[in-house]
């Protein structure tokens, strides 16, 4: 071989690490220049809220979906991308600034309140619809109204991560769960098997069968919505398909579970309650799998059939890709100034150092609360040491728990138990989601009455519980609740940090969040009235209670 041949073989390769490095340049120029910069910052914001949610994705089952949202949406994104209109100037280039301005200030008061109320749903959906108007202020900015309409779509579908509202929320899963309880009694009758409805629960010869929030279908029904928004928008659905669509998949859990929950009451009655525990994580499971793979053969078979066009100039028939308005069209690369896209950077930061600061500078100040726990009658010959169930205590994620009951010397029945959270970034979120009107309803008690907040002398403290009612049958019961912070602002008055908007804004002035704490509940059965309940609360609490 020539010597000139063999000296001209590492010419290709440097031509390639050449033309991989204009690449890698145009790229890298690209993504510092404005646009790109204001996109990135976009996305950062979304990365944001989602890490919001990502706490209640963690703890709450109904919401495990919201892990799989972002690349979903993102992928609805990227379906809508080549199919783009082209660009059409906006109207005005001072008003989507303004308010896209008013968007980026009103996330430092958001991160503030989240930090110290990681479960405050009301700031999830304020938050979802800042990131929401942000990005259709910059979708504005490069592509007109015409773009915003385009991408409204997806950009909306990844508000099906945000938990709903609690009162929504238990209004669905309360009405789901009778309802289904009671279709299960008219079929457990068909059946032969004599079932008896008792709110939420089922009774059966061997026992009850609790039609708890997975036998209900709560989670593989809010699943099944996330599911047909995202197939409705991936075939492009007209409004009247994805809305029949989306009826279909509350048709398809309502039935996939009622036979589960009829399946579970059989095994109950016919192999008893062992078993049928045994059988309820599978049947959970079948659920599903009947549910979604159901519902996308559903969505495959309503697409819409592509009609036979005429052949174009070249004889080649036209197709979705060649028709008007399917061709994608340019990227607007209008002039948008860099430094606005390195401001958004640097008020993210700017947000997260002041959240920082202001609650470690509270921090510093917090002075150790009363510690307490509970003196169990163990010489009452009627105590009794209960367990909490271990579904129940998955959901919970305590790091201790205790309960029991008994019955005092007046004949009235008590019930009682005491769960404990340590520090960490989620103990306060896990703490406030277990209150008597959340877990109390679920088993089927109506709340009465709500006297609020009630304070009993323990000692050298006072022990602040909140008062509600509750009708169970034909009982009344007295429920007492109190959530107990390990850490206080000194010179604060003791109160129930009960979910109430008052008491979030506490928490927030006085730089709480992530402590360790505790909730006390006694359920009260026996006395008529108010009065004599809380008679009898004073005596016996402070022999229950005692500070450590």
């Amino acid at each position: 071989m020539p010597e000139d041949q063999g000296a001209s073989t590492p010419v290709p390769f440097a031509v390639a690490r050449e033309s991989a490095g204009l690449v890698c340049g145009r790229s890298l120029s690209r993504l510092l220049s404005g646009w790109g910069l204001a996109l990135l910052a976009v996305g950062v914001c979304w990365l944001l809220f989602f890490n919001e949610l990502r706490g209640e994705w963690a703890i709450n089952a109904q919401y495990n979906y919201g892990y799989v949202v972002p690349l979903l949406g993102l992928a609805l994104l990227c379906r809508r991308w080549p199919g783009r209109p082209s660009p059409a100037p906006p109207l005005s280039g001072v008003l989507p600034g303004f308010l896209a301005a008013g968007l980026l200030l009103l996330l430092l008061p958001l991160q503030v309140c989240l930090e110290a109320n990681p479960e405050w749903r009301l700031l999830y959906w304020i938050h979802g619809f800042q990131v929401v108007g942000l990005s259709f202020c910059l979708l504005y900015r490069m592509g007109g109204w015409l773009w915003v309409r385009h991408f409204a779509a997806p950009i909306l579908f990844m508000l099906i991560a945000v938990p709903w509202p609690m009162t929504w929320e238990q209004t669905a899963i309360q009405g789901l769960m009778r309802f289904v309880a009671g279709l299960t009694v008219e079929l457990a009758g068909w059946l032969g098997i004599p079932a008896v409805q008792h709110a939420n629960v089922v009774e059966v010869g061997a026992g009850m069968v609790g039609i708890d929030e997975a036998c209900s279908g709560v989670r593989s029904m809010q699943s099944a919505l996330m599911l047909s928004l995202f197939l409705g928008e991936l075939h492009r659905f007209s409004w009247s398909r994805r809305l029949v669509l989306l009826a279909a998949s509350f048709g398809f859990v309502l039935v996939a579970n009622l036979t589960r929950t009829t399946f579970l009451v059989w095994a109950a009655a016919n192999r008893g309650m062992h078993q049928m525990e045994q059988w309820h994580d599978t049947a959970g499971i079948l659920v599903m799998i009947i549910v979604l793979p159901g519902l996308m053969l559903l969505a495959h078979w309503m697409r819409p059939r592509p009609k036979s066009a005429a052949p174009d100039a070249a004889g080649t028939p036209a197709t979705s890709d060649t028709v008007p308005g399917a061709r994608a069209a340019a990227f607007p690369y209008l002039a948008f100034p860099r430094w606005q896209g390195i401001g958004v950077f640097v008020w993210l930061a700017l947000c997260w150092g002041l959240t920082e600061t202001w609650y470690r500078s509270h921090e510093s100040q917090l002075i150790s609360n009363v510690r307490w726990s509970v003196a169990w009658p163990h010489s009452n010959p009627q105590y009794k040491k209960t367990t909490i169930p271990e579904t129940s205590l998955a959901i919970l994620r305590c790091s201790n728990s205790k309960a029991g009951t008994w019955v005092d010397d007046d004949g009235n029945e008590w019930s009682a138990f005491l769960l404990r959270w340590s520090p960490g970034k989620n103990s306060a979120q896990l703490s406030k989601g277990h209150r008597p009107e959340i877990c109390l309803t679920a088993a089927g008690a109506a709340v009465l009455e709500d006297f609020g907040q009630v304070s009993i002398s323990i000692g050298g403290f006072d022990l602040p519980l909140r008062y509600q009612t509750f009708e169970s049958g034909s009982k009344t019961l007295h429920v007492f609740y109190c959530l107990w912070s390990d850490r206080i602002a000194p010179h604060a008055k003791p109160t129930i940090e009960d979910g109430s908007q008052a008491s979030r804004i506490e928490a927030v002035k006085a730089g709480k969040r992530h402590l360790g704490q505790q909730v006390l509940e006694i359920v009260l059965q026996g006395p008529d009235s108010k009065d004599e309940a809380l008679a009898v609360l004073k005596q016996r609490l402070p022999e229950l209670v005692r500070q450590e």
